[in-house]
């Protein structure tokens, strides 16, 4: 009898487990939200998250882990990518959602003409193009290709509602160090500054126009 409960118990057991089916299909994942997404620059990104569903196991979000490469300080293009796997081991197809860290500063970037005027100690005029490219770290940060009659440094100044602030900041040249300073008003075509240089322990006054080329 036990030979042949044993054997009947085999063949239970041999049967149960050919009816069984194997889970071979992958859980499918779903994006909440686009599929590309603009953020501001300095600001904190928030994930529009996604879903999971696999045929066996169901509801399977929780299991959801991600890689981001998102650098919420830094202007550039970056990706989140979100992965799952069942119970039985299957995978799902990634999913990749794509984020673009942006300045808004980037509605005065161009190319402009530039006026600068000494005014003191003596007067002096210059009259040349420079390039005004947003900054790749601080919201509404620009950073100007030129200055103080093209003297090669770049400048940076920050946007304000309609003021344009150049904070203290210390230049150099092959042979002097530079200090400017100053503000003023900007629109989408227009920049006007006054300033102050300072080298050698001296301080000149400046103005600056700048007009958008078209």
């Amino acid at each position: 009898m036990k030979v042949i409960y044993r054997v009947l118990v085999i063949i239970f057991l041999i049967a149960f487990f050919a009816c069984q089916k194997k889970d071979d299909i992958p859980p499918v994942l779903t994006l909440k939200g686009q599929d590309s997404l603009a953020l501001i620059l300095n600001s904190v990104y928030t994930d529009p998250g996604v879903s999971a569903t696999d045929e066996t196991d169901g509801n399977v979000t929780s299991n959801i882990y991600t890689i981001s490469t998102v650098d919420e300080n830094k202007i550039g293009e970056y990706t989140v990518t979100y992965y799952v796997v069942d119970e039985a081991g299957n995978e799902a197809k990634p999913l990749t959602r794509w984020v673009f860290v942006y300045n808004q500063g980037y509605i005065y970037s161009g190319y402009f003409s530039l006026n600068e005027t000494r005014v003191y100690p003596e007067n002096l005029n210059c009259q040349y193009e420079i390039a005004t490219n947003v900054d790749s770290t601080i919201n509404y940060g620009l950073v100007f290709s030129n200055f103080a009659c093209n003297f090669g440094n770049r400048v940076f100044a920050q946007v304000v509602d309609t003021t344009i602030i150049l904070p203290y900041q210390v230049l150099e040249d092959s042979l002097n160090n530079f200090s400017v300073q100053g503000n003023g008003y900007i629109n989408d075509s227009l920049i006007y500054l006054n300033y102050t240089l300072t080298k050698s322990n001296s301080t000149e006054l400046w103005n600056a126009t700048f007009e958008r080329l078209k």
